[in-house]
């Protein structure tokens, strides 16, 4: 039910909002001339090489942009029900105030939050759902990140909290907005914090690997000096193509450091289909790696029997069925066999096993010119998305195969492991990563400096590296700095997200001004900011 109140308020809401908006559009930065004779990079898809970025050529370094920050004293609770919002008000059980408000998919509460002081602040709901849920936390300039309320038969209300969020002294607008399915919400809590704390930034120089390459080492310690003081521009490219780099390259004059390839259409299912797609990102990201940059890969793993899919809705493969109680990452194909004929594996098993040791033809490749590869297989287990996600514990059984095998079994000790995930429960250990990645899709320049911390905290007293693997639009460089939240690389996500159908940069989810800024800004390194890694390895 509207009363008068909430027509006040909303009223209000949309007169800060406005004021806000204005304020950011009459702070920004002057335009630097663009080049519009730039050659097109849809001229150049089928580059090789990083392009030459000769310092001469350089543009003027663009500096990170300071915030002002007054560390004071703050605590407000603010009564969901004295909101604005679409959903229903409740007074069954136990809450606060004058009832709790429950709101379904796609709708959202809105509150006004008044600070003195422009600072860091932890804000945290107390709620509880039925059939799990994830809100989304907005202020009126940016996305700050998300609550995932897990599913629980209980009614108690449970505090959730998003920390780190730097909120501009005065009057601003707080939105939760449930993307997926219902939430209870009784009240909401806004606290002084701080930014993220720099201990997150003391990690090992060691790589997990049994043994670890010369070069190897060198990347990862170049990877733990930078950590905290400089971010990694990555790119994520179209199987078989540099369009997303080349775009970048035209218009900045600078290319990312790291090149983010996909392994999926290496293995059986798919490469005979796609043998020249999958051969050509091979030779891409060989070149790649001799002309000195750094290359990942991801791996959307086909399903290895059944209709050739990764996504879970779309093939009949299934990761429990497959699970076995032995060790098999040492097995050859003649223990394999006898294996299965004595009825202690599967076909779905062993299907497994050949596609990892598929992948593992490809990344000998590398192992043998002496370059490194960042590898992030399984993205994502902690979702319902692919075939390998949704149950933590089949999930972990596969991480650790992938590992041992390629690890152990090929001493492919070239490789330097990243999950991506955000779940705990589906963490494989300290000892089977050395970096945690995060997606981020949220159309927003954030930090996610919450979600920062939060993964820091996740690993206890084994700080691991922490770096933004795929995104819509990348974090902003002047909001890293300003949180403290210095993931050490992002990778702007392939295709729509940064080029258009002619291969030119798409501003959709990037501005060319941002890209400009970041790629020529003091926080960010690029391609030729790169040493020779072997020789870094035996630095002072």
């Amino acid at each position: 039910m509207t009363t008068p109140e909430m027509i006040r308020l909303k009223t209000t809401i949309k007169r800060l909002t406005a004021i806000a908006v204005a304020a950011s559009l009459c702070g920004c930065s002057a335009v630097p001339d663009r080049d519009m004779t730039a050659t097109s990079a849809a001229a150049s898809v089928d580059s090789t090489e990083p392009a030459d970025t000769a310092e001469e050529s350089r543009p003027d370094e663009v500096p990170t942009k300071q915030y002002p920050i007054e560390n004071m004293e703050f605590s407000v609770r603010l009564n969901a029900e004295g909101g604005a919002f679409d959903g229903s008000v409740r007074t069954d059980g136990d809450f606060d105030g004058k009832g709790y408000i429950v709101l379904d998919e796609g709708m959202k509460l809105q509150h006004i939050v008044t600070t003195a002081s422009s600072q860091h602040y932890c804000i945290a709901i107390a709620a509880h759902s039925y059939s799990g849920a994830v809100v989304r936390l907005k202020t009126v300039n940016e996305v700050v990140g998300a609550y995932y309320v897990p599913a629980s038969d209980s009614t108690e209300f449970t505090m959730f909290a998003i920390d780190n969020v730097y909120l501009i002294a005065g009057a601003d607008v707080l939105s939760f907005e449930v993307i997926s399915g219902s939430a209870a919400m009784d009240y909401i809590t806004v606290t002084n914090s701080s930014q993220v704390s720099s201990d997150v930034y003391d990690v090992a120089h060691a790589c997990v690997g049994s043994s670890t390459a010369v070069s190897t080492l060198g990347l990862l310690r170049f990877f733990t000096d930078n950590y905290g003081k400089k971010v990694i521009t990555g790119q994520c490219v179209s199987p078989g193509s540099n369009a997303e780099i080349d775009a970048i390259t035209a218009e900045t004059g600078r290319s990312p450091a790291m090149r983010t390839g996909d392994l999926m259409y290496s293995t059986a299912a798919v490469y005979e289909s796609s043998k020249e797609t999958a051969d050509k990102e091979v030779s891409l990201a060989l070149d790649w790696g001799r002309n000195g940059g750094i290359v990942s890969f991801g791996w959307h793993w086909y399903a290895p029997t059944g209709k050739p899919a990764y996504y879970a809705d779309s093939t009949g493969f299934s990761l429990a069925e497959a699970v076995c109680d032995r060790d098999i990452s040492m097995a050859d194909d003649t223990e394999l066999n006898v294996l299965l004929e004595s009825g202690l594996l599967t076909e779905d098993t062993i299907a497994l096993v050949h596609d990892i040791d598929s992948i593992a033809e490809v990344l000998t490749q590398f192992r043998a010119e002496g370059i490194p590869v960042v590898f992030q297989p399984l993205a994502d287990g902690d979702s319902s998305m692919y075939w390998w996600s949704g149950n933590p514990e089949s999930y972990k059984w596969l991480w650790k195969l992938v590992f041992d095998r390629l690890d152990k079994y090929y001493s492919l000790n070239n490789l330097i492991w990243v999950w991506n995930g955000s779940s705990e429960e589906y963490f494989p250990g300290e000892d089977y990563c050395d970096v945690i990645g995060q997606s981020f899709y949220e159309d927003s320049s954030s930090s996610f400096a919450g979600r920062f911390s939060a993964l820091a905290a996740m690993t206890g007293e084994t700080p691991k590296l922490l770096a933004v693997t795929a995104c819509d639009r990348f974090p902003s460089p002047d909001l890293m700095n300003r949180d403290n939240a210095l993931w050490l690389w992002f990778s702007i996500a392939s295709g729509s997200a940064i080029i258009d159908s002619r291969g030119d940069l798409s501003e959709r989810y990037n501005s060319w001004q941002s890209l400009h800024d970041a790629y020529n800004g003091t926080l960010c390194l690029t391609l030729d900011e790169l040493p020779d890694f072997e020789e870094y390895a035996f630095q002072d």
